[in-house]
């Protein structure tokens, strides 16, 4: 196995131009979030801007945009109508997410979305309209289990990040089987769908057909609801600029396991929250351009 070293991950990154603007960096659709979990969305948005997206528009119910605006100004919001019980619709949405789909560079979808018959339908929707690379996590990925297929249809854009268990449903198997062969499952799925997976959990794989990498970054504190939000918005941002998949997720989860690395730092890996690691993104990527500028 390979591991991830930070001049691999310092590597991929451009030095930023003095004539750039917004446009330079791409731009992010983020469709995110129910009524029920409206942190999932917060902490993904957050994570994308503070990774370096030019524009970050957030599709989610209205609720949380009254919420998250409010909070969160770099943001662009795209009001979603709902069903009776707080999630996205795609019916209803239609209009709105065809042209902000068209106009994005990259796409996260599933955060916080909510494991629902109307979820499913809207990722199937989503996966079938994007031309740009799109990051599939959490509630997306469970509404993906019923149509993996559809994957297919996206070649080498997409990018999932599943934990042992969502990878279980994806394959129709177990967690105690994914973990007994996390490298074996990871090859035999990219050998089927020709992406790239992040298998999540110690030493995170990175797999795009045969090529492979693990990431040596990261603690135990990380093990909390949240985690998984921030390095989603982290890689769906990295795509957004116009890195490819394969390099967005392998900096992804190498720079979000650094920033966990400092959060215990500072607040122990009992104490430590996703918050945490969020704000510890901008000494990593501080770091980042130090090295830059000494080479």
């Amino acid at each position: 196995m390979n591991w991830l070293s930070w001049e691999q991950i310092c590597s991929i990154f451009p030095k930023r131009k003095r004539d750039s603007h917004k446009g330079t960096f791409g731009t992010l659709l983020c469709i995110t979030g129910s009524d029920n979990m409206p942190g999932a969305c917060a902490l993904s948005t957050l994570a994308a801007l503070r990774s370096g997206a030019g524009l970050v528009k957030v599709a989610t119910t209205r609720n949380n945009v009254s919420i998250l605006a409010s909070q969160i100004y770099e943001a662009i919001y795209l009001p979603m109508q709902t069903d009776d019980i707080g999630g996205i619709i795609w019916e209803f949405n239609q209009d709105t997410l065809c042209t902000a789909i068209a106009q994005a560079s990259a796409i996260l979808l599933g955060c916080g979305l909510g494991d629902t018959a109307a979820t499913q339908q809207l990722v199937r929707e989503i996966v079938r309209l994007a031309n740009c690379p799109i990051v599939i996590d959490a509630d997306g990925l469970n509404a993906l289990a019923a149509c993996i297929d559809i994957m297919q249809e996206q070649k080498e854009n997409w990018i999932l990040t599943p934990h042992p268990g969502e990878m279980a449903r994806l394959i129709h198997s177990s967690s105690s089987v994914v973990q007994a062969d996390r490298s074996a499952c990871a090859l035999h799925f990219c050998e089927t769908f020709s992406g790239t997976l992040v298998l999540k959990g110690a030493g995170t794989i990175v797999q795009q057909g045969t090529t492979k990498m693990q990431n040596p970054t990261g603690n135990p504190g990380m093990s909390r609801g949240g985690s998984g939000d921030v390095l989603a918005g982290m890689i769906a941002s990295f795509a957004a600029q116009g890195i490819s998949p394969y390099q967005a997720a392998c900096a992804g989860v190498y720079l979000h396991g650094l920033a966990g690395d400092l959060a215990a730092e500072q607040y122990s890996e009992q104490a430590m929250l996703p918050r945490d690691v969020l704000q510890c993104l901008p000494q990593v990527f501080h770091r980042m351009e130090q090295s830059a500028a000494r080479q």
